[in-house]
């Protein structure tokens, strides 16, 4: 069984009490930071109080930027992928069955 902490994360002045990993601690700490300045640049960016609508701004720009990192990722796999193959068939060409 791994080992947990309790930690105190705040976000939009709000504390949630955490049982998690040490590993995990440094991480969650950030998360809330960043999710806290997101929030503070929504709520000068497009004057909104309300800490439920900061939220879901937030929560909406994050899974966008997820979805488009995966899109970005799975293209990239995509030519590794093609690299390859080009490289194997050198290795092919060149190799000593050819010689």
């Amino acid at each position: 069984m791994s080992e947990t902490i309790s930690i105190k994360v705040q976000i939009a002045n709000k504390t949630y009490p955490l049982k998690v990993s040490p590993e995990q601690e440094f991480i969650l700490q950030k998360a809330a930071q960043l999710v806290n300045e997101r929030m503070k640049t929504y709520e000068t960016a497009y004057n909104v109080k309300d800490p439920q609508d900061l939220l879901a701004m937030c929560a909406l720009q994050q899974s966008a930027e997820l979805l488009g990192a995966g899109k970005n990722m799975e293209a990239r796999e995509a030519d590794i992928q093609k690299e390859l193959e080009a490289l194997s068939e050198l290795v092919k060409a060149f190799g000593p069955d050819n010689q």
